[in-house]
């Protein structure tokens, strides 16, 4: 089943010397429990449509819809997408309050929500990605690039959501901590039954993470490939 439907979206920004175009006409489908992927090079439009289906873009036209709900331009995300669609950023310092322990910063989405056993919840949402429950008394600064993915990734799986959209979620990082991350990323996946939208330029992260992937170039959806395109390293082609 199609958890994720986008048809013909388009996304348009005021510039110097008029308007931009992001996205231009994309149109591509999620299968409920897939890694979706959609490679090109930095402001093809990528970041864009995860914006829009994160609910943070808002100024966008076309068809999209989330788990069977049509979502409206212009208009906040309402009840249970809230919490159902949930985003991991590129940059895991910048995503994250300086000023914040991490208790406070996985405890706050548990508490909006109305959620109960908050303490017990946040220890199994370190736990889960591989950090000690002491972690939770640190402050940002105090922990490593890697360590900081780890609690963005542990805030965004707090609310159990059906649909993760990673940005770029390893670029940020030391080499050596890419694949610990990419690797948790697969196992939390499988462990949750979620559904993956990823956003990279690298060619490796795609191959190692993804089921179909689609390129694009100036805002356009040109071509997609299949696993066993992946596997046999078209897209590299279609990126170089």
């Amino acid at each position: 089943m199609a958890i994720v439907k986008v048809d013909n979206l388009s996304v348009q920004f005021a510039a110097k010397g008029g308007i931009k175009t992001a996205v231009a006409g994309a149109s591509f489908a999620l299968e409920q429990g897939e890694t979706f992927s959609l490679i090109g090079a930095s402001g093809c439009g990528k970041s864009t449509i995860l914006r829009v289906l994160a609910g943070l873009q808002r100024d966008w036209k076309g068809d999209v819809e989330l788990m069977g709900n049509r979502i409206t331009a212009g208009k906040r995300f309402q009840g249970a997408l809230r919490r159902e669609v949930q985003m991991v950023f590129q940059d895991p310092y910048a995503s994250l309050h300086p000023n914040h322990t991490i208790w406070r910063t996985l405890a706050e989405p548990l508490k909006i929500h109305g959620e109960s056993e908050i303490e017990a919840r946040v220890a199994e949402a370190l736990e889960q990605v591989g950090l000690p429950s002491e972690a939770a008394k640190r402050y940002p600064h105090q922990l490593s690039g890697g360590q900081r993915q780890r609690v963005a990734i542990a805030r965004a799986l707090l609310l159990r959501p059906k649909i993760l959209l990673l940005d770029e979620p390893t670029s940020a990082l030391d080499m050596s901590v890419q694949a610990e991350i990419l690797n948790l990323l697969n196992r939390l996946k499988q462990l949750h039954g979620m559904t993956y939208l990823l956003v990279s330029h690298d060619a490796d992260v795609i191959a190692h993470m993804s089921d179909r992937a689609a390129f694009m170039a100036n805002g356009v959806i040109e071509r997609s490939f299949d696993r066993a395109a992946l596997v046999n390293g078209e897209h590299r082609m279609a990126h170089a």
